[in-house]
């Protein structure tokens, strides 16, 4: 894992419409690092909330929410 400074971001979801068809959505999350696996493109490492509580997972796409580091 490559360690970068936090910052606060959205990672792309699918969610379920009204109407029962499925579109992309941003949803918040930290950025924690960048991982590399073998023989695959890199990844943010990205903390996600759901419930009160949050857990590790990985994005290949995410979007910063502002210039510099609010954390």
């Amino acid at each position: 894992m490559i360690a970068i400074t936090p910052f606060l971001a959205e990672y792309k979801v699918f969610a379920m419409q009204p109407d029962g068809s499925h579109k992309h959505v941003w949803q918040p999350c930290k950025v924690l690092g960048v991982i590399k696996p073998d023989g695959h493109d890199p990844e943010y490492l990205i903390e996600i909330y759901h419930g009160g509580t949050s857990s590790l997972t990985t994005a290949d796409e995410v979007k910063r929410n502002e210039r510099g580091n609010p954390l």
